[in-house]
């Protein structure tokens, strides 16, 4: 997971998502620091506190809200972290500027840069502390599974699920097969991590996540890397090569498997489907 802001040659990168101990690479022009994720979400937090402080001093400062106590509000607010500095100044101006620095690396963004910049943040954050709950939650339950003498089911297409998972795939089974002729989307609200056994993929809206085993990883990867939109027939096509099964017997296992997954609301055809944050069926 990868944030650019070209105009300031900023980046920030979110890696190991998928091992015990994530990074957040944040890159300055020709600088970069390395924080565990925690850390840099404890940058963040504090950062709230921070902007919110400025957000004051400057309504103060402006004329905006009661001047009573102006002489003694900051003109600058300010955090410092393991060498990322963000310092909001000129708060008495109508626009105040944020001076990003990291080490010899500084960069001044316009105001509303950076409120575009914290958005983007409160959004991939979370999505990056989703996605490693979800492989702790998937590390966890293969741990249960090997002390109890289990085995991963072998079975084309199974999504391994707790027991709630489980309850909400069997509540919207069916006999309904995919349509050859869809266009097939993921969802905006589901987010994949990959490992060795395959993928875990988290419904955002409800908490919940999907444990992917390597041939339904496979199909999942197909629609990933076409984000306009997949046919039936082109993600067959695309994953064919890594099974040594009848055309036709691979197609059907593909469209039931879709089929699974729409119904889940992890999947859209052609636009549609079911929004996963909603617990109705289709209209």
């Amino acid at each position: 997971m990868v944030y650019r802001l070209e105009k300031y040659d900023l980046k920030i990168m979110f890696t190991h998502l998928d091992q015990r101990n994530p990074d957040v690479v944040v890159t300055l022009g020709s600088e970069a620091r390395t924080f565990q994720l925690e850390g840099f979400i404890n940058f963040w937090l504090d950062m709230l506190k921070v902007g919110r402080k400025a957000a004051d001093a400057h309504l103060v400062l402006t004329g905006f809200a009661d001047s009573i106590g102006k002489d003694g509000t900051p003109l600058a607010c300010g955090l410092k972290r393991h060498g990322l500095k963000i310092r909001i100044t000129h708060l008495d101006h109508n626009k105040p500027d944020v001076v990003v620095t990291l080490g010899s690396e500084a960069r001044t963004f316009q105001l509303e840069d950076f409120i575009d910049f914290w958005l983007e943040m409160t959004e991939l954050v979370p999505k990056a502390v989703y996605a490693h709950l979800a492989y702790l939650e998937q590390l966890a339950r293969q741990g249960r599974e090997r002390s109890g003498g289990t085995c991963p089911s072998r079975k084309p297409m199974n999504e391994r699920r707790n027991a709630k998972q489980q309850a909400v795939g069997e509540a919207a089974a069916g006999n309904a097969k995919a349509d050859k002729g869809a266009v097939w989307l993921i969802s905006p609200d589901a987010l994949a991590t990959y490992n060795r056994d395959g993928a875990v993929v988290l419904d955002i809206p409800k908490g919940i996540c999907y444990s992917l085993n390597a041939t339904a990883s496979r199909i999942w990867f197909a629609m990933e890397s076409s984000p306009s939109g997949i046919t039936l027939e082109g993600i067959v096509g695309a994953i064919e090569t890594h099974f040594e099964i009848p055309h036709q017997e691979l197609e059907a296992d593909t469209a039931d498997c879709l089929d699974k997954l729409e119904r889940m609301g992890l999947l859209q055809a052609n636009g549609h489907g079911i929004a996963s944050s909603s617990s109705q069926g289709r209209k």
